[in-house]
């Protein structure tokens, strides 16, 4: 099932058959249940287009108001609401942690090695320790369980000198808003981003509220998950589609916890560009790459194909070089949900991608994405 496209004027022909055949090698060949894809130009609808099912079992296609689970990408949001409280002159970035959490405190740990993931703090999400996960799908696990993990735990590196993905640095950025703002994360983000944006469906995760158009996460059912229900007793088989793990993403808050659809993401990207919400050395300084304490930059892993490794920046997202243009944007996966966003600023280009696929690798349907838009003409 594909919706009408719109506003594909300013995107060639070739560029706009480029998007539908990768998104069509997802949906036949990677079984990805829907697609959404969204790209601005000067903050303008170039290309919108909905594909496929936000609900498999009764063929209900996903449309351009669909709403799908943001992931990771609520660490953007986190990370604005970091540099807003900084930018008010309430929050100090170079503040030792222990300050609001007394558990973390003499170990050096600052506001700005959570942003940029040199805290060196344990994440139970992607460590994925037994302890956690068999507890993960309790519908009332909270954030706060997650924080109380990781402070019992070992650190992973001494602060400053690595740089390696922490959910948990953002759950603590977000009790650091809510402690300095004197507000909860949901009134805080609408109050001070989404209201002044204009980003009308975007929400924090919900798990009892019945919600009309929202997609439903799916998962291929692999032989490695089959271990997970041996006899099957669940209903899934092997080779096929399956209901997404239970998963209150409410524990993830900070670090995951945003639904909504595209179009508030691309109103999101087009703010960033044109610096709507920052100014001066705060927009500056949010673009930035973090550093390890040796003057290096906080890399997120190895060089890529283009040899040139990403690198973690305030904002909450990764600095990228693709086809001599830099590059700001991140994905986000949850139990069901594998979506993307980024901004290519000497294009004046924000592209959003959102998936109800989980536990999928999202850069077979984000690369030739990008690649229509920077490579074909």
């Amino acid at each position: 099932m594909i919706a009408p496209l719109l506003l594909a004027a300013s995107l060639s022909a070739a560029q706009v058959k480029a998007i539908d055949a990768a998104v069509e090698t997802s949906l036949r060949v990677r079984h990805v249940p829907s697609v959404v894809v969204e790209v601005d130009r000067d903050g303008k609808r170039i290309f919108q287009k909905a594909y496929g099912y936000r609900n498999v079992g009764e063929k209900l296609p996903a449309n351009l108001d669909t709403l799908y689970q943001y992931g990771s990408l609520t660490k953007q949001f986190t990370a604005m609401g970091i540099f807003l409280l900084a930018q008010d002159g309430k929050l100090d970035l170079h503040a030792d942690i222990g300050k609001w959490f007394p558990k973390f405190a003499n170990r050096g740990i600052t506001v700005e090695n959570l942003l940029v993931h040199t805290s060196g703090i344990p994440d139970p999400i992607n460590d994925a320790e037994v302890d956690f996960v068999q507890k993960a799908a309790l519908p009332f696990l909270t954030s706060n369980d997650l924080i109380a993990w990781a402070e019992n735990k070992p650190m992973h590196f001494p602060v400053g000198t690595q740089a390696k993905y922490s959910n948990t640095g953002y759950l603590l950025l977000g009790k650091i808003i809510e402690k300095v703002s004197g507000q909860n994360l949901d009134t805080f983000f609408a109050s001070r981003i989404f209201q002044p944006l204009g980003m009308h469906a975007v929400h924090g995760y919900q798990l009892l509220k019945i919600q009309s158009n929202l997609a439903l996460g799916y998962i291929f059912w692999n032989a490695d998950l089959a271990a997970l229900d041996p006899h099957g007793t669940q209903g899934e088989k092997v080779g096929q589609l399956a209901n997404a793990l239970p998963w209150n993403l409410r524990d993830a808050d900070a670090a995951g916890y945003l639904v909504g659809d595209a179009a508030d993401l691309q109103t999101w990207d087009d703010a960033l560009l044109t610096g709507k919400l920052l100014h001066g050395k705060w927009r500056e300084l949010y673009y930035s790459r973090g550093k390890l304490s040796d003057g290096k930059p906080a890399y997120t892993g190895a060089e890529n194909p283009g040899k040139y490794r990403p690198a973690y920046c305030y904002g909450g997202f990764a600095y990228v070089i693709d086809d001599g243009h830099a590059m700001f944007g991140a994905n986000g996966s949850t139990a069901g949900f594998s979506t993307f966003t980024a901004t290519i600023p000497d294009l004046h280009l924000a592209v959003t991608t959102l998936t109800n696929l989980g536990q999928t690798n999202n850069a077979a349907l984000t690369t030739p994405v990008l690649d229509a838009l920077l490579r074909v003409h």
